[in-house]
């Protein structure tokens, strides 16, 4: 799957570039709101029947977004636009797990798990580029760099706080290939919803606890962590490539 995506991409930029008529990129913000869905293995609540996924959260962050996008647009009407992203994408769960391993006794924990991430997507655009109104859609695929992971026992952010950071972490999937769609609209604002195709954490991932204590970060005990996201974006024309026009044949700057 992931391939067989990566190919698709690098076909129809390769076809779409022989054919195009202007270039210009833009410099992008984003706000993400983002949501999950985190449930424990059978085997995991078979030994621990009292532990659960009592919600998953809305998680907001504006920090740190930063995109710099091309697009190339082969009439008025139709385009394609490609570029790098960074972005901090995560989830959020209140659960209830054991306190130490074997234990009946759960403790309730507020868990938070992000990933800054490096993503390269390419997306077909329709709409009226010279009144700024297009619908988009496309896949992207994202380098997951640095990870952390913090959490309270309990399930608001009140008491003692424990948290870890890793660069190229092997609890995520190095690779986060995901889908989305959107609509741009004047004013540089976009509404983008992004889903990803594969899970956010690596259920893999095994950590051995220590003095009896159940370790938070072992992932085993998960067989879903799915993340999707609603996205409010802006986007600034920072710098074009002038290409002639195909009307009027002269140099302009595509906005």
């Amino acid at each position: 799957m992931k391939k067989a995506l990566l190919f698709f991409f690098l076909a129809l930029f390769s076809m779409f570039m022989a054919k195009a008529q202007k270039t210009y990129s833009v410099t992008s913000g984003e706000m993400i709101f983002s949501f999950s869905n985190v449930e424990f293995t059978d085997a995991f609540l078979a030994d621990n029947p009292n532990a659960e996924v009592t919600k998953t959260n809305l998680r907001y962050t504006i920090f740190f977004h930063l995109g710099q996008y091309w697009h190339i647009d082969f009439t008025n009407n139709i385009g394609i636009l490609t570029g790098l992203g960074m972005r901090n994408v995560g989830l959020i769960s209140d659960e209830k797990i054991p306190e130490t391993v074997g234990s009946e006794v759960m403790v309730d924990h507020k868990i938070i798990r992000r990933v800054y991430t490096l993503g390269v997507p390419l997306s077909l655009k329709i709409g009226s580029f010279k009144n700024h109104i297009y619908f988009f859609g496309g896949g992207e695929y994202e380098l997951a760099f640095q990870y952390k992971q913090k959490y309270w026992k309990s399930h608001s952010r009140s008491g003692s706080k424990t948290k870890e950071n890793e660069w190229f972490a092997s609890q995520t999937p190095t690779f986060l290939p995901s889908v989305f769609g959107g609509v741009q609209l004047p004013g540089g604002i976009n509404i983008k919803f992004k889903y990803y195709l594969t899970d956010f954490l690596n259920h893999n991932y095994s950590r051995t606890s220590s003095g009896g204590n159940f370790e938070v970060g072992d992932l085993t005990r998960y067989k879903t962590s799915q993340v999707f996201y609603f996205s409010l974006s802006w986007q600034f024309n920072t710098a074009y490539i002038t290409k002639r026009e195909w009307q009027t044949g002269t140099e302009v700057a595509y906005r």
